[in-house]
């Protein structure tokens, strides 16, 4: 058996127990089911079991491939391909990524009577462009980046508010990340916040730290 199929047979794993734990509702399972079955790496994997306690790899994603970006290792780079899509729902219920998880080029939030975070300061990045698509009714969705990063808010606002705060980002460059936000928010706050990561040490750019370049 190889590694990645080990690697899958683990999530699965982790899957089932978390549905069992009542951690994942049937439809979710069903859909991290299928992302499983076609994620082509282990890092695509850690990016889809991300909010699951113990979904973590403790050892590199594949030999001789880069280690996945940690507290312990903030100088390591992104891994070989983050998953494509990632769909988080929060219904009547709180829901937040944060730390050093993989972010997928695309992720599709929907929030009713609830509410949601997508922390990416810490976040590790395969690509300079992330889409983000979100539906929230009733309910709040809060988007924190990295010092610097471009946000094209084009979201449908409708009874709504939003707000761009770059208050603790003052002084930061332009790291060369571009984050687009579509979708649609009725009766419901959209808040877009830059932050410098919370380690100390990782508050150089962006691009270089995550794609491996020099200064």
């Amino acid at each position: 058996m190889s590694d990645l199929e080990s690697a899958r047979r683990e999530a699965i794993r982790i899957l089932c127990q978390a549905q069992a734990d009542d951690r994942l509702s049937v439809e979710a399972f069903q859909t991290r089911f299928e992302q499983v079955n076609h994620a082509p790496n282990r890092a695509t994997l850690a990016a889809i079991l991300a909010d699951l306690e113990d979904a973590a790899f403790p050892e590199p994603i594949l030999s001789g491939s880069y280690p996945l970006v940690t507290a312990d290792h903030p100088e390591a780079i992104a891994p070989v391909s983050p998953a494509e899509y990632l769909r988080i729902s929060s219904v009547f219920a709180s829901s937040k990524r944060a730390g050093a998880w993989t972010v997928p080029l695309e992720i599709e939030g929907f929030v009713v009577f609830g509410e949601m975070v997508l922390d990416l300061r810490d976040a590790v990045f395969g690509s300079d462009v992330v889409d983000i698509n979100v539906d929230v009714k009733l309910g709040s969705f809060e988007l924190i980046v990295p010092a610097g990063t471009q946000v094209e808010n084009e979201m449908e606002e409708t009874l709504s508010s939003s707000s761009h705060s770059t208050r603790s980002a003052r002084g930061a460059r332009p790291n060369g990340l571009l984050v687009r936000l579509r979708g649609r928010a009725w009766l419901a706050s959209v808040e877009v916040k830059e932050k410098f990561p919370t380690s100390p040490g990782k508050k150089g750019n962006l691009l270089q730290r995550l794609l491996g370049s020099g200064e």
